[in-house]
């Protein structure tokens, strides 16, 4: 990344202007009065309107969104580049076009990296949409020698990564539901902010964050060199409060410098007329969310009164309790199976719209066990279930032939388009907003024709937690209208504006 070096004169009025624009972009270091600052920054310190880089002759196809056109335009003049996206707006279009002209500019290795049931779901669409695009699909054995000797556009999956993978002949990396990258100092985070190192094309593409979930923009910083650590990211803009359930709080009026900041980097979409793009912007259906009460079992009240020392379970405290609570409302106690009224309770529930598509959302691996057992039609998909099984069942429930299908999110919850289904039950709901409302959006979607019905079934102890996700739903809408709004200010103001329109 080319880089500006400027002197500052400290008796300048005009340079101590220069020096605090200076200290409001994402990348910057001083030493003594020499400022270095990215290039592409050069006309935010000076105040001039510079226009952006020439595109390399990119035509954006026909097919294309207005808004999936000009996201594509300014991924590709950035280079380095975010794409916070909500579910259903056609993200996977933005990433094949980046990813051809990032081979096309570069002429090496250009790699994607995407869950692993995603895989084959962007290969079907770009074979959809650009018939005559080759696209390798590297298994995890073949990774290390495609790295090093391979050229074109390759794709794998996240459990291919390892550690100690070198970047070989990689000149691009595109992360597909990079939300992956949250957990700050995971396996995949890491070798991701390793493997990309030096690459000159990279793209990050997820559904947009919930609105007080903003600290996932952290390892998206340091993946785009927008940031060097994140811990840096974190100290720039929030407060450690300690161990607590808000860890990280924004700082005091820091709401408009951070989404300014953020601006340089990526865009923030879940409506596209907000922005005044006019494709694909027709409303979504509703979602309509049902609460059922489930009453507990004798001996499940005499585990829980033993557990907590009282006949409720109140305030659930840590996440060990809180999980132990939830198993022994889906039936298991220390290992060994418990009397549970869910399993039936949730056949009765499904029984009610033979006609309709459903999925059924689970937790732990014996709860899946039971939903298998009480349904026996269905398609259970558990992280031990083969990729060609995974494949045929899913193409099985898309069609229509299987009307059940029982997964976990974090098995099925990312990036899949199962808008077949007018039904969700969550026999398993705790704590992770993000995890639900994922799981939400595999069949809430744009295109969607039908609302979506969410069913949950809870018993008295699962309801604090319950409650939390669904706290933390109802108050989303009105901050992410909020969080898009300003933004949208921040990314007009920065020059999104030349792509826009």
């Amino acid at each position: 990344m080319a880089e500006t070096v400027m002197d500052i004169d400290t008796s300048s009025i005009a340079d101590y202007r220069k020096f605090l624009a200076i200290r409001r972009l994402p990348v910057y270091s001083f030493s003594g009065h020499s400022a270095r600052f990215p290039e592409e920054y050069g006309s935010i310190v000076d105040g001039s309107e510079k226009p952006l880089r020439k595109l390399s002759a990119w035509i954006a196809p026909k097919f294309m969104f207005d808004y999936q056109r000009d996201i594509t335009r300014i991924a590709i003049e950035k280079q380095k580049f975010a794409a916070f996206i909500e579910c259903g707006l056609g993200k996977t279009l933005i990433l094949l076009e980046f990813a051809q002209h990032a081979f096309k500019v570069s002429g090496g290795a250009v790699l994607v990296i995407s869950p692993l049931m995603v895989v084959g779901q962007t290969l079907s669409e770009a074979k959809r949409f650009y018939p005559d695009l080759e696209i390798t699909q590297v298994r995890s054995s073949g990774l290390p020698e495609w790295l090093e000797n391979g050229t074109g556009i390759g794709i794998t999956n996240f459990e291919a990564l390892e550690s100690d993978l070198r970047p070989g002949r990689l000149t691009a990396l595109i992360i597909d539901e990079s939300s992956m990258l949250k957990s700050h100092y995971g396996k995949w985070g890491t070798s991701i902010i390793n493997l990309g190192r030096g690459c000159e094309w990279k793209l990050a593409l997820t559904g947009t964050p919930a609105p007080n979930d903003r600290i996932e923009y952290a390892n998206h910083a340091v993946f785009l060199g927008a940031c060097k650590t994140v811990n840096e990211f974190l100290a720039r803009y929030f407060v450690n409060r300690g161990q607590t359930q808000e860890r990280w709080v924004l700082k005091p009026h820091a709401l408009e410098p951070f989404y300014r900041d953020l601006s340089h980097w990526c865009i923030f979409l879940s409506n596209p007329a907000t922005y005044g793009w006019k494709d694909n912007s027709e409303n979504i259906p509703p979602i309509h969310v049902h609460i059922h009460r489930v009453g507990m079992t004798r001996q499940q009240h005499k585990i829980v009164q033993h557990t907590t020392g009282g006949l409720f379970a109140g305030d659930l405290g840590g996440i060990g309790t809180r999980s132990k609570m939830g198993q022994i409302a889906k039936g298991k106690h220390n290992g060994e199976r418990i009397e549970t009224l869910k399993p039936e309770f949730i056949r009765e529930l499904v029984g009610q719209w033979p006609d309709e598509s459903t999925i059924i959302w689970c937790l732990y691996n014996d709860e899946q066990d039971r939903m298998t057992e009480t349904f026996p039609d269905a398609a259970s998909i558990t992280g031990d279930t083969p990729l060609d099984e995974r494949m045929e069942l899913i193409a099985k429930f898309k069609s229509g032939e299987i009307k059940v299908l029982i997964s976990k999110p974090k098995i099925l919850g990312f990036g899949l388009n199962l808008q077949i289904a007018t039904r969700q039950v969550f026999s398993g709901l705790q704590d992770s907003y993000e995890s639900y409302w994922q799981a939400v959006k595999r069949s809430n979607r744009v295109g969607s024709k039908l609302p979506l019905n969410v069913h949950i079934p809870i018993t008295d102890i699962e309801e604090p937690m319950v409650q939390s996700v669904l706290s933390k739903a109802k108050r989303v809408q009105s901050d992410t209208e909020d969080q898009e709004r300003i933004f949208k200010d921040h990314s007009l103001e920065m020059g999104a504006n030349h792509a826009i329109g």
